[in-house]
């Protein structure tokens, strides 16, 4: 995106910080050499993906914590920025605007949201080189979209009016295309594919059927990084929203 953080957000001296569905806890890490005298805490519905606690900035705490369901009263008005991206997969339709007024409570006077997600309905394929490739990338993407396709219509563009809503104001939206720096246009198809093909394996161990399916996933894996190292790439969208809770 060019930025960790949006620009706009101004947040005090060793501020705390939130990163909800953090899984990796790769925002934190990414994060804390910009702010190194924040108080870092992770949050998830699922450990299954924490990294080891030694790989993690010296006083950040991961702990298990439902963004659907409302959050415990010693955390009310615990945080100064509340950070979430990419939980678009996880959420239906109704869940947006309760999920933002549950930030809102756990928010200082004063503290920030910043959310981002993809708008993946109107991505698009592209070739860096003439005789770059992404047919079996393309296939896989779609029928990931096609499956997803009732929670990808939300989220991406409905989170601005929610937080203003909430009561957040100086609510801003940022959109972002993927290839907005060129040199990460393969990494971040990767992170998509990585994603699809994560997906694909899951609905083959619950016995799925279709073209896609069976027993040639890592085949169809093997096919996907060569047509990425061929110069294919998906670009898509990605909306920044934030707001801030005024103070009291």
């Amino acid at each position: 995106m060019g930025y960790i953080l949006h620009p706009s957000l101004k947040l005090p001296l060793a501020p705390r910080i939130a990163d909800i569905g953090t899984g990796t806890a790769r925002f934190i890490i990414c994060l804390h050499p910009e702010i190194p005298d924040a108080v870092f805490e992770g949050l998830d519905i699922s450990d299954a993906l924490f990294p080891p606690r030694d790989t993690l900035p010296a006083g950040t705490t991961l702990s298990l914590q439902d963004l659907k369901k409302p959050f415990p009263e010693h955390m009310h008005e615990k945080y100064d920025l509340v950070h979430l991206r990419l939980l678009v997969s996880g959420m239906r339709p109704d869940d947006w605007a309760p999920a933002v007024r549950n930030v809102f409570r756990i928010l200082r006077p004063g503290g920030y949201i910043q959310w981002e997600e993809c708008e993946f309905l109107n991505a698009s394929w592209h070739k860096s080189r003439p005789d770059s490739r992404f047919e079996t990338a393309k296939r896989i993407a779609d029928a990931f979209t096609d499956a997803l396709r009732q929670q990808f219509q939300h989220g991406w563009n409905t989170l601005p009016n929610q937080m203003r809503e909430a009561g957040f104001t100086s609510v801003l939206s940022d959109i972002v295309s993927s290839d907005r720096f060129l040199e990460t246009t393969a990494d971040m198809t990767t992170c998509i594919l990585t994603l699809n093909l994560t997906w694909t394996r899951m609905m083959t161990a619950r016995g799925v059927s279709g073209p896609l399916f069976g027993d040639h996933v890592d085949d169809l894996e093997k096919m996907v990084h060569a047509e990425i190292k061929s110069g294919g790439y998906f670009k898509f969208n990605i909306h920044v929203a934030c707001g801030q809770k005024l103070t009291s």
